[in-house]
């Protein structure tokens, strides 16, 4: 028997504050950020007052994530219940693995380090000829249908 989970953001803002985190960087971490009245129902009264009613999030590490998910997780929380109310990392889960060791023997040689650039320009300026022509082939296309119909 599956169970609905009705975790929200506010349980996430509750757990994180008892572990030492600021308004902003839980904000930061939430997909929906919470406005200024429900942390102010948490009982947290730092919150400097502005015009807008949602508290500014800092900008987001993938560090930060991974740390949200760790205390999460701790917590008891399921991946599938932190995928619906953390934001999505945008390197991977965990941030040291898409790095890669370079060769300094290739990064020396500009020639090696210029072939591989010239595919990517051919391709880019293939992809950017064929959104021109789609896009003139629509303008022509609902031109002809006003003057046909029109």
């Amino acid at each position: 028997m599956t169970v609905l989970s009705l975790k929200t953001e506010l349980d996430v803002a509750r757990l994180l504050w008892a572990e030492g985190w600021l308004p902003e960087d839980i904000n930061g971490i939430l997909v929906f950020p919470l406005p200024r009245a429900a942390f102010r129902h948490l009982g947290i009264k730092s919150c400097a007052s502005t015009d807008s009613d949602v508290i500014k999030a800092t900008r987001v590490t993938p560090t930060t994530l991974y740390r949200a998910r760790q205390l999460l997780a701790a917590a008891g929380w399921l991946d599938r219940e932190l995928d619906s109310l953390l934001k999505p990392c945008v390197y991977s889960f965990d941030p040291w693995a898409t790095q890669t060791i370079h060769d300094p023997a290739i990064d020396t040689d500009l020639q090696c380090s210029q072939q591989e650039l010239i595919p990517l320009s051919h391709y880019r300026l293939k992809m950017a000829l064929k959104r021109v022509t789609s896009l003139v082939s629509i303008i022509i296309l609902v031109a002809i249908a006003v003057f046909i119909f029109g």
